[in-house]
């Protein structure tokens, strides 16, 4: 991981250094937003597998309410 973040920080500086501060700033900005969009990616990935797996169990989250409507609610 630490190697990524080296690589990316160098490239980062070569931009920098070849380009001059806007397109530091442009690159630095793009790289933010592709990091963002890779992370909502893999959050999102990992809540479909969640979802996948709840539906598996078939787990069932019961409320107060829907008991009542059917009748079964305690009577004041």
């Amino acid at each position: 991981m630490d190697t990524h973040i080296a690589e990316i920080i160098e490239r980062l500086l070569s931009v920098r250094a070849a380009l001059g501060a806007r397109a530091f700033r442009d690159a630095a900005g793009r790289a933010r937003v592709a990091i963002a969009r890779a992370a909502h990616a893999e959050a999102e990935r990992r809540a479909r597998r969640l979802r996948r797996r709840s539906i598996a169990r078939g787990a069932v989250i019961r409320l107060p309410l829907a008991r009542e409507r059917r009748g079964g609610g305690r009577e004041p």
